[in-house]
């Protein structure tokens, strides 16, 4: 079973002369997982997703999944 997943996260950041910026960070896999794949194993994907991104961004205001 193929499976794509897309996480994103994005939040204000200050940059010298400019009232408002934002900096996002999105990072997408694609799995080929086997028809026994625990919702557990799942969890711990898109957990290793979400860390990967917010290393990228260390506090993002919002972060989000899709499936």
């Amino acid at each position: 079973m193929k499976i794509e997943m897309e996480v994103k996260a994005f939040g204000e950041v200050e940059v010298q002369g400019a009232k408002d910026a934002f900096k996002g960070v999105e990072l997408m896999s694609v799995h080929n997982l086997s028809k026994d794949t625990t919702l557990g194993e799942l969890e711990t994907l898109l957990s290793t997703l979400f860390e990967e991104v917010e290393n990228g961004y260390k506090n993002p205001k919002q972060c989000g999944v899709h499936l």
